[in-house]
């Protein structure tokens, strides 16, 4: 199995780390100034958001190995950020506000980040199939293309629509903050219809 990538590893912690700070701060500052300036909000995601692209740009260009412990805790992180964005002691349920493009663009990171690590995984591990012959005729010795190969293209696409979707929500948000990231959690663990959701 391939060693974890500290870099990818230490960057999935300043992400997770970084939402959780700005959600401590937001939900204080909300509290303090039940207004803020659209031009600082629209200012904030984009800042964060071009921040993002450039992370993943430079950290995943050409990289060639991951591991498993790489899926699992960008996979993970994903999951938790948005659990924790739902804890009482912020507010932030069926509040309409700079923190859902924030949240939103850190969560789908995060899991934009999963599917890329995965897909560098098939790729490298179950990408090509050597065998004697195919190996006199590459020269890289990589073989003949698998299955695991296909599906490790289709990751890569799905994770840049992930991304860029994060990204959407972020700057949308900051523009018009009329997205409620925690409508899924309202419907599923609360039993609010969609109706219900709205009207606030």
């Amino acid at each position: 199995m391939n060693k974890p990538s500290k870099a990818l590893l230490v960057t999935d912690l300043c992400l997770f780390a970084f939402a959780v700070v700005f959600f401590l701060v937001c939900s204080v500052w909300k509290n303090l100034f039940p207004v803020t300036a659209s031009l600082i909000n629209i200012c904030l995601s984009a800042v964060c958001a071009l921040a993002v692209i450039l992370l993943m740009l430079f950290q995943y260009r050409g990289r060639q190995a991951v591991s498993i412990i790489n899926i699992i805790v960008s996979f993970a992180l994903s999951i938790a950020l948005y659990g924790i964005y739902h804890l009482p002691v912020f507010g932030f349920i069926g509040e309409k506000g700079i923190q859902n493009g924030i949240c939103g663009l850190f969560v789908f990171t995060l899991f934009s980040r999963f599917a890329l690590n995965l897909s560098v995984y098939l790729k490298s591990n179950y990408g090509y199939t050597v065998t004697p012959s195919n190996l006199r005729a590459n020269v890289q010795g990589r073989g003949t293309i698998t299955g695991a190969y296909v599906i490790a293209k289709i990751l890569k696409i799905y994770a840049v629509f992930i991304l860029f979707g994060g990204i959407a929500i972020a700057v949308f948000n900051a523009f018009m903050p009329v997205i409620d990231i925690s409508t899924p959690y309202q419907m599923v663990f609360l039993h609010k219809t969609l109706a219900e959701i709205m009207k606030h």
